[in-house]
């Protein structure tokens, strides 16, 4: 993905051999949510999420990951207070994806399988169902880029699926570049990219 310099990320997917060292830089708070999801693959998204983000804000900030001063609390966006940093988490399966930036930044992560063709009638606004056309013949492949590219605009404004997407007006260049438009005339960057049966999604404010 063509990003901004001051945009770093991370991929990473699970690997049963790094849980203990993922595990150990776990805030307290951050253990005792993960020892209360009860399905495996729960609390194996969790602790990728964390993961991800601590080690991408670890490189940035010069300090060991377990010192990054990184607060998710349940329903809202993760912070790191007094660090002028932005993060934002998505996972999906077993991967994860986390971006940091000075500057607020969305991500977004979603597999590439069947969905129902119908499911763009909750993404799309009827105004921008001509916008299929830039994913070929597959509108259910087509939803998910869409879904990927509004989802990230959301998680940076810290509302997530509180805002119905219908709501959010994408503008694209190509299939994997745009913008998104927003009900008080703001506007953000939104680019994407294909990687192992994955859609990754990235947005930052416009005219930063």
């Amino acid at each position: 993905m063509e990003l901004p310099e001051s945009i770093s990320w991370h991929w990473l997917r699970y690997d049963p051999s790094c849980e203990p060292r993922w595990r150990s830089w776990l805030s307290e708070d951050e253990g005792r949510r993960l020892a209360g999801f009860r399905r495996v693959q729960r609390q194996r998204a969790f602790l990728l999420g964390r993961a991800a983000a601590r080690q991408l804000l670890a490189e940035r900030l010069g300090i060991a990951p377990e010192r990054v001063p990184l607060v998710a609390r349940p329903d809202e966006p993760p912070q790191v207070p007094g660090t002028g940093l932005f993060v934002s988490i998505a996972h999906a399966d077993e991967v994860a994806l986390a971006a940091v930036a000075p500057h607020p930044i969305g991500a977004d992560l979603e597999r590439l399988k069947p969905r129902p063709p119908e499911l763009y009638r909750y993404v799309l606004h009827p105004d921008e169902y001509p916008l299929l056309r830039h994913f070929g013949d597959d509108p259910g492949q087509a939803v998910i880029w869409c879904w990927a590219f509004k989802e990230a605009v959301l998680k940076g404004l810290g509302v997530g699926l509180r805002c119905s997407p219908r709501r959010l007006r994408l503008v694209l260049e190509t299939a994997t570049r745009g913008r998104v438009l927003l009900e008080d005339g703001t506007s953000w960057q939104v680019r994407a990219s294909e990687h192992d049966g994955y859609v990754r999604a990235l947005a930052w404010p416009e005219n930063l």
